[in-house]
């Protein structure tokens, strides 16, 4: 295990058990972002893998962030994180698949001012792009439905195949 430092945040990663490292340092202004919105918020970071956007939106005061990931590995490294960072006790984790999780806290009637949707890449070649646009949509319907009136949804997609147009328009239709 090693520790990641981004900006004030300890995060941990596993190099040897992990999903590659779990680290993308490409969403660095985006986690900076969504942390500097948080202050007095409550938090869902869907995909949270190993905290990326739970754990500084809690260093930066949000109420309560609710970590959610299928991965127990990773949901164990970004608790221990936030223990490391000082912010476990306003912190909490749900393990299980993204899209149950989700539909399990809607029927709970659960709502968050800021809801986090990173996935991992849903569209790995070409010929999955249709499939994936569809995946994309689901995820925003899913998470949107978790988002208090005022709130904030965030939807991001690390497939080099889905362009920017189509992104949007599968969130949007979502």
């Amino acid at each position: 295990m090693v520790e990641v430092q981004e900006y004030d945040t300890i995060f941990l990663a596993d190099l040897f058990k992990g999903q590659k490292t779990g680290w993308f340092y490409d969403q660095r202004d985006n986690r900076r972002m969504i942390a500097e919105l948080a202050l007095g918020k409550t938090v869902l970071d869907v995909y949270s893998h190993s905290g990326g956007f739970a754990l500084p939106a809690a260093r930066a005061g949000a109420k309560r962030v609710t970590m959610v990931d299928s991965s127990k590995l990773a949901l164990a490294l970004a608790e221990k994180a936030a223990g490391r960072n000082g912010v476990a006790e306003c912190c909490d984790s749900l393990q299980g698949d993204a899209f149950e999780v989700m539909a399990q806290l809607a029927r709970e009637g659960k709502r968050y001012d800021i809801v986090l949707a990173d996935p991992p890449a849903f569209i790995k070649s070409k010929k999955d792009f249709a499939s994936g646009m569809k995946g994309y949509e689901k995820v925003a319907r899913h998470a949107a439905a978790l988002v208090m009136p005022g709130g904030l949804l965030f939807v991001a997609s690390c497939s080099h195949h889905a362009t920017r147009s189509a992104f949007n328009n599968a969130v949007l239709d979502g």
